[in-house]
């Protein structure tokens, strides 16, 4: 079957600026990176501070181009010039909910904007539909006409999900999403997380350091290392039965896999 996103060789490299110009090295954020998010398949990517996720992901998302290798998303070419499906199809949650969230517009005008800037949704309730989404994120619909300021950490997390689903996507993209929060905030977030991708059948691609997060959320995982991947597989099998020093490191700090109690 073909992969939903698939990377080939991605490289990624960046100028280090030096004391003289003419001095400058490179550091190799990305290097032939190989990976697939399978149908029908959740992906972890884990890894320290520093491995080269926040790079890969610019680039499996079209946001920077690579200085090698290629991205496809169901089989078509995906490049920043030519995104083609990957924006109707993908939703993106970031780490720092409020900065994707326009301060000056309340919450209702913020997730209504994907639907009047995407095909097929002219002929749709768009005030339904963001009532629908945050009904479905444990917000109160009537608090729509709110702006983020007004809303916890928690619930301006809860609202960047709603507005990330609310173009329909196959595939949820879902980059540290509960770092900024605290710990119980944090349990009751994966847990919807959970319940929405099975009830939609989202497929997640999702970016943390949090072990037990990625255990408890995805089927497969890649290590990376230094821009590399240190080991990649069914998420059980490299948790239970690490190869590589990268995945045995990230399991020995935390000893055994954290439980995400609701």
């Amino acid at each position: 079957m073909t992969p939903v996103l698939e990377a080939a060789g991605l490289r990624r490299t960046y100028p280090v600026p030096g004391p003289r110009p003419w001095r400058r090295s490179t550091r190799e954020a990305v290097v032939d990176v190989d990976l697939a998010l399978e149908p029908e398949r959740s992906l972890a990517l884990v890894g320290e501070s520093g491995a080269g996720k926040s790079t890969l992901l610019r680039l499996l998302l079209a946001l920077e181009v690579p200085d090698g290798g290629s991205v496809r998303f169901r089989g078509a070419a995906v490049t920043p010039r030519d995104p083609g499906r990957l924006r109707h199809d993908v939703g993106v949650v970031v780490q720092d909910a409020g900065s994707s969230l326009d301060p000056r517009a309340t919450v209702r005008t913020s997730l209504r904007e994907p639907l009047e800037c995407l095909d097929g949704w002219a002929d749709v309730d768009h005030d339904a539909r963001v009532d629908e989404l945050l009904a479905a994120v444990g917000l109160d619909p009537e608090q729509a006409d709110r702006r983020p300021h007004q809303f916890s950490g928690g619930q301006r997390q809860r609202i960047a999900l709603a507005r990330a689903l609310i173009a329909n996507p196959s595939v949820l993209v879902v980059d540290e999403p509960f770092s900024a929060v605290d710990p119980a905030t944090r349990a009751h977030l994966v847990d919807l997380l959970g319940t929405l991708a099975r009830r939609s059948r989202l497929q997640l691609l999702l970016v943390t350091h949090d072990l037990g997060v990625a255990d408890r959320l995805c089927d497969d995982v890649v290590v990376l290392a230094h821009g590399r991947v240190a080991e990649a597989g069914p998420i059980a099998d490299v948790f239970a039965r690490p190869r590589s020093t990268a995945a045995q490191d990230l399991l020995g700090a935390v000893g055994r896999l954290p439980e995400v109690r609701a």
